[in-house]
């Protein structure tokens, strides 16, 4: 009767750590087969996103689809940046030539903010992005438009001034609550 026991205790273990590895191999090739990819590359002092298969890149602007699986593969055009992103654990750092991947997956749709979290220059304050999760038919209805009317990709007009200062067509105040836009706030309101 132990013996018997014993088999089906072992049986049972056996089975289990079967099914953790399935689970795990599964989970490991779920990441490997993401449902988009999307490439993102520093520059002083603003961000590139190509989205390769879509035919679509913006500047400092991430649009992701909420409920996918998502793999930003991060690099930097010049100098050391690190990628970070609000509620992030720790930021990414990213070395020239190298390519460092990540993989995401937005539970929910909103609007998140980023930005380059090293010392890369004078004006790193300057590299912010929006991180735009959107639910993946609004997503869909985004990339669609993109491909029939897509909007001239412009990265900031000099790239030897921080791009915040002579490009009037960027955000200068970063997020709604940081403390950047509420100085500015009571600077143009004085």
């Amino acid at each position: 009767m132990k013996s018997k026991l014993v088999l089906v205790a072992l049986l049972a273990g056996v089975v289990s750590l079967g099914g953790v590895l399935v689970y795990a191999v599964a989970g490991r090739r779920a990441a490997s087969r993401p449902d988009l990819r999307v490439r993102a590359v520093a520059h002083q002092w603003w961000w590139e996103f190509d989205y390769p298969s879509l035919g679509i890149r913006t500047s400092d602007v991430l649009y992701l689809p909420s409920t996918k699986n998502v793999r930003l593969e991060l690099s930097s055009a010049d100098v050391i940046h690190s990628f970070w992103v609000v509620g992030m654990k720790d930021p990414i750092d990213l070395i020239p030539g190298k390519t460092r991947s990540v993989d995401l997956f937005l539970k929910s749709a909103g609007d998140l903010y980023g930005n380059c979290d090293s010392g890369c220059g004078c004006d790193t304050v300057c590299m912010r992005f929006r991180v735009l999760a959107k639910p993946p038919g609004q997503f869909q209805q985004w990339a669609a438009a993109e491909r029939l009317q897509p909007t001239e990709f412009k990265p900031p007009r000099s790239t030897s001034a921080p791009a915040c200062a002579t490009d009037p067509q960027r955000d200068h105040h970063g997020p709604p609550h940081s403390p950047r836009t509420l100085l500015q706030r009571l600077l143009d309101a004085g």
